[in-house]
């Protein structure tokens, strides 16, 4: 089953959603979704290294821009985790 990424509103990262179809996928993630998500703002299909994290049941962390904290450069990474830190409060 491939998996999709929903987007909302209020969150700065996606829900993953296992569904079969675009539709689906938006039926399944409005009916998990929480209060305080906002609304359904696009569902996309999870890529390949998304997919490969999702079964290792590691958590996916994507941006509604289409970036990842969990990809790129040692430096990339060290400083979307500087950056976390910093707006941990909020959070």
């Amino acid at each position: 089953m491939p998996y999709f990424l929903a987007f909302w509103s209020n969150r700065s990262t996606s829900t993953v959603v296992g569904a079969a179809s675009n539709a689906a996928a938006r039926r399944r993630a409005a009916m998990k979704s929480k209060q305080g998500y906002g609304t359904l703002v696009s569902v996309r299909r999870a890529n390949a290294d998304d997919s490969r994290l999702i079964r290792k049941g590691v958590w996916v962390r994507r941006r509604r821009n289409g970036s990842s904290p969990q990809f790129g450069t040692v430096a990339e990474k060290a400083a979307a985790r500087r950056q976390r830190s910093r707006y941990r409060s909020w959070l």
